[in-house]
């Protein structure tokens, strides 16, 4: 494999995705999105599938990155992918297929204790948040490494609002 791979553990290593949640899309989580927040704050990983849209690599240890889109846009959780991609029903449109990895989210937040874009346009501009219109987007190590610690900034500090 070459350096300039664009898939394969190496080119994933230290790499981050973006995954997009617009709930007026989809909002099938169990119970709720909040129910599923208490579960995880609790400490038991929420595990799932999750849409890479039409990516074929995504190397399982990547840093899974959950981004509210649609309204009170910005990171409101963080997980662990755990498998590579497989084929599988779109979730909006039965017809079709999509890409999908199995995602452990270890971290999630109510949507007003996001990390606003305006703060991730800061911090790690070398992604378009303002253009990230599905999920699947690769964070490269460098800008995945600071978003990291813009994440655990905001989680040091619950009694403050992150936005």
């Amino acid at each position: 494999m070459t350096g300039t791979s664009r898939s394969g553990a190496d080119y994933w290593r230290g790499a981050g995705v973006i995954l997009g949640w617009n709930p007026s899309l989809w909002d099938e989580w169990p119970g709720s999105y909040a129910a599923v927040v208490a579960r995880v704050a609790e400490g038991a990983p929420f595990v799932t599938q999750w849409s890479v849209g039409a990516r074929k690599e995504v190397e399982p240890g990547t840093d899974a990155w959950l981004l509210r889109q649609g309204g009170s846009y910005g990171l409101i959780g963080h997980g662990t992918v755990r498998t590579h991609p497989y084929q599988d029903v779109h979730f909006a449109d039965p017809r079709r297929t999509a890409s999908f990895v199995d995602v452990a989210f270890d971290e999630l937040v109510i949507e007003a204790d996001r990390v606003p874009r305006d703060v991730l346009e800061v911090v790690v501009p070398e992604v378009a948040w303002r253009f990230q219109f599905r999920s699947g987007n690769r964070i490269p190590p460098g800008p995945n490494q600071r978003l990291r610690e813009v994440w655990a900034d905001s989680a040091r500090a619950p009694d403050e609002p992150r936005g």
